[in-house]
């Protein structure tokens, strides 16, 4: 496995979560057990096209980056490590139930992919 080919994953999965929180956000959102209120789902839309924009500047990175694609690596590693921990957080304190689909779903991509760009970027 590449660095280059770590980001192209978190292409696809930033994708998939950005396509489907602009979409259908309240599928989404029931799908972590979140309730969907009219808030919350214009909320989860409009930073949906976060979520593609960071898909997009992950699949293009490796060609963007060059031989610094390592310190961006490095850089992607701690921000899902922040994330991480900013999820744990919220699964801690009642934000999101803390239940398998948000540990598996939401937790889970954050913690591997810290790890893998991490290992892939030293």
């Amino acid at each position: 496995m590449t660095l280059s080919l770590v980001f192209r994953i978190q292409a696809v999965i930033m994708g998939i979560f950005g396509v489907a929180a602009l979409l259908v956000p309240a599928a989404m959102m029931s799908g972590f057990n979140v309730e969907a209120s009219a808030d919350s789902v214009n909320l989860v839309r409009g930073m949906s096209l976060m979520v593609v924009a960071v898909a997009y500047i992950s699949w293009q990175m490796p060609t963007w980056a060059g031989d610094n694609l390592k310190t961006v690596g490095m850089f992607f590693a701690i921000w899902h490590v922040v994330y991480a921990l900013l999820s744990g957080y919220q699964l801690s304190v009642g934000a999101f139930p803390s239940d398998a689909a948000n540990l598996i779903g939401n937790l889970g991509p954050d913690v591997v992919l810290a790890i893998l760009f991490y290992w892939k970027s030293r």
